[in-house]
């Protein structure tokens, strides 16, 4: 029997190789530093989804362990740029070529993660709001009352949706939106 993979999973796959190609690029200091600290961060958001999308007993943790793992992988992309390792000025812009990683390579890795990350949100949200008798991972005594209401036909107060209910990655406001001192 075969199933079809969700796109998440194809989603990671293209940022694993494609990791692996841009890392080819790097110069040999950000080859050993940066470079394995990516690929390593990649082949992780791989195993874990891997993980999701077939053990379906721990799947909640792996879900939350996977947006974390993004989440790492964009920081690390993010000082990737903030060091220079990408180039930024188109080459009719530059004065003298540089041997140096495009910054397509760049552009490509963040619209990867950026899609991972989206589908890690949905995927999130649709766990939340899924049913307690559905969901594998808590008990129909522990669903806040919610199972025992659909059981007697009684309707119950709905999920709160609060950001503190949310890891930090999923919550709506950005760090360009909070008040600096």
């Amino acid at each position: 029997m075969h199933t079809s993979l969700p796109p998440i999973y194809r989603d990671c796959r293209r940022l694993l190789v494609h990791t692996e190609e841009m890392v080819r690029c790097f110069s040999r200091y950000h080859k050993y530093t940066l470079g394995t600290d990516l690929r390593q961060q990649a082949m992780a958001i791989m195993r874990t989804v891997h993980r999701l999308v077939f053990d379906k007993a721990q799947q909640k943790e792996h879900l939350n362990s996977l947006i974390w793992l993004v989440d790492d992988y964009k920081l690390s992309l993010q000082l990737g740029m903030e060091l220079g390792v990408f180039n930024q000025a188109s080459p009719a812009k530059r004065k003298q070529p540089t041997a140096g990683v495009p910054f397509s390579h760049f552009e490509t890795a963040a619209h990867l993660a950026a899609a991972v990350g989206k589908q890690c949100g949905g995927w999130w949200r649709s766990a939340q709001n899924k049913p307690c008798s559905a969901r594998s991972d808590v008990s129909p005594e522990s669903c806040d009352g919610r199972a025992i209401a659909a059981f007697t036909g009684q309707q119950s107060a709905p999920a709160t949706g609060r950001a503190q209910d949310r890891p930090a990655s999923l919550s709506t406001r950005s760090a360009s939106n909070e008040a600096t001192p």
